[in-house]
């Protein structure tokens, strides 16, 4: 399971896990993508393309809200839904490759990545964390 949809009054609350680090920021950025998209399909007539991000963060935890925030935003600048292709992390510096197919429109209309609930944890032999998304 790369995460779960849990309950919230008035957000989007999700539970996101990963064997590693690399692999918790790749789920994340796919349940941001789901969530955005919903039903609606890729335009499949339409080519990727592929962008480079470099975020550097205090910690791990604003590393990957950061992250997830910048993936929001060039999705809704450019009205595309976002994959990740490759993700390297450095202490807390992440070096990303995402490629984006465009989208008639958003079924969720997401403004942002919170920091509340972010806690990065090492669970056995993965990791987990809770991402609270304002809707």
């Amino acid at each position: 399971m790369k995460y779960k949809i849990l309950s919230h009054t008035a957000d989007l609350r999700l539970e996101v896990y990963g064997k590693t680090i690399e692999e918790l920021f790749t789920n994340a950025a796919e349940a941001l993508a789901d969530i955005l998209v919903g039903k609606e399909k890729p335009l499949s007539s339409m080519r990727a393309v592929t962008e480079k991000l470099q975020i550097q963060s205090a910690d791990l935890n604003l590393l990957l809200v950061d992250f997830l925030n910048e993936v929001l935003a060039k999705s809704q600048i450019n009205k595309r839904m976002y994959k990740v292709e490759s993700l390297k992390l450095i202490r807390n510096e992440l070096t990303a490759e995402i490629s984006g197919i465009s989208v008639e429109k958003f079924e969720e209309d997401v403004k942002a990545v919170t920091y509340h609930e972010v806690d990065i944890k090492k669970e056995g032999d993965s990791y987990t964390t809770k991402l609270v998304l304002d809707i």
